[in-house]
């Protein structure tokens, strides 16, 4: 089949065209609306000023096509093959893109204003004003992305991965990124005002120049973070874990939250904090968190120097402490079921009616160290 005879029956009233293959297609100045392109290879087709409105799309093979001036609202493009696709000045509101793959795929001045792209595959995407407000991206995976005025108000993108990835100049008004994986990536000069990060992943990342205003970081882990320029005013850090962050000294932090979080380095607090008034969790060589809840202490890849730490009375479920140094730390009647303390030093620890239902002591240095019931362990005698 080619474009003509493709052409002449669907202005004959056939709408039924799955499975068909069209190798490079070229469609143009035409109205398909309602076609049914479900399980088509596509490959390297081209749609110039086409109306798309209501198709489907479902399982089709599109990769390396170009769409310019084309109208594809409400189209249907679950599990699709979009990858190396090229889209142009058009509008896509309301599709469903679920399950899509659009690898490498570059979209400019497009619109998908509230379409359904959970699960896609959006590696290495390039896109330059596109409206995604409203849009779904549950558990995307955004690593390599490259995004430049992008319009995400409203859009959820929880669960979602972004390793290697740029945002820029992009708008994240009160979106939803909640428990995010986020590596060596960059969110440069961004309003990402009342935007929802609880409980996510953040190492080696940069927030340069952003509006991090009334933000919601509770419950997340910050690893070389960095935060120059950036407005964190009313932002919600309680029970973050805050391993290293810097850039302090030129962001606004007024009446940021701080209770409960858990800090690793002094020297990285911001200037003129009362760690205190904030209730500001400081972890560290000889510090007193008896009786704290640190439930969602997370101190891997710091291989932590907490020798002589009171933990005694702490509420310790599920906490991470390997490759810690736990050297004379008191665990006295500590709660640590579930916690991860592998590959820790316990020379001369003392777990005195502590729980260690289900702990993690895999690997660790036990060497004069006091047990639940009383007994002493010394693996090296």
């Amino acid at each position: 089949m080619n474009s003509d005879e493709l052409i002449q029956r669907y202005q004959a009233g056939e709408r039924d065209f799955s499975n068909v293959e069209i190798l490079e297609l070229e469609l143009s100045d035409i109205d398909l609306k309602g076609i049914n392109f479900s399980s088509a290879n596509l490959k390297k087709a081209s749609f110039k000023n086409v109306s798309l409105d209501g198709a489907n799309f479902s399982n089709a093979n599109l990769t390396n096509s170009y769409l310019e001036n084309t109208s594809i609202n409400n189209v249907n493009l679950t599990d699709g093959n979009l990858s190396y696709i090229k889209a142009v000045n058009c509008s896509g509101d309301g599709a469903n893109l679920t399950n899509a793959n659009l690898k490498t795929a570059k979209f400019e001045g497009v619109s998908l204003t509230g379409a359904n792209l959970n699960n896609a595959v959006l590696i290495n995407s390039d896109f330059k004003n596109v409206s995604l407000v409203k849009a779904k991206l549950n558990n995307a995976n955004l690593d390599g992305i490259n995004w430049e005025n992008i319009n995400l108000t409203n859009a959820d993108l929880s669960d979602t991965g972004y390793d290697h990835s740029v945002i820029l100049n992009s708008n994240l008004v009160n979106v939803k990124l909640c428990r995010i994986s986020c590596f060596q990536s960059t969110f440069d000069n961004c309003n990402m005002s009342a935007v929802d990060l609880n409980s996510s992943s953040f190492s080696e990342v940069t927030f340069s120049g952003c509006n991090l205003s009334d933000a919601n970081f509770s419950q997340t882990t910050f690893y070389d973070v960095y935060v120059d320029g950036s407005n964190l005013t009313n932002a919600n850090f309680s029970k973050a874990n805050i391993k290293a962050m810097s850039g302090w000294e030129d962001a606004n932090y007024t009446g940021i939250n701080f209770e409960n979080a858990i800090y690793y380095d002094l020297e990285d607090l911001p200037p003129d904090l009362d760690t205190e008034e904030t209730e500001l969790i400081f972890i560290g060589a000889g510090t007193d968190l008896s009786g704290k809840d640190l439930r969602h202490l997370d101190a891997s890849q710091l291989e932590a120097e907490l020798a002589e730490a009171n933990f005694s009375n702490a509420n310790l479920t599920g906490a991470n402490l390997e490759e810690s140094d736990l050297t004379d730390a008191n665990f006295s009647n500590a709660n640590l079921q579930d916690a991860n303390l592998s590959g820790s030093d316990l020379t001369n620890a003392n777990f005195t009616d502590a729980n260690l239902e289900n702990t993690d002591l895999g690997y660790v240095v036990f060497c004069n160290t006091m047990m639940p019931d009383g007994s002493v362990r010394d693996d090296d005698a």
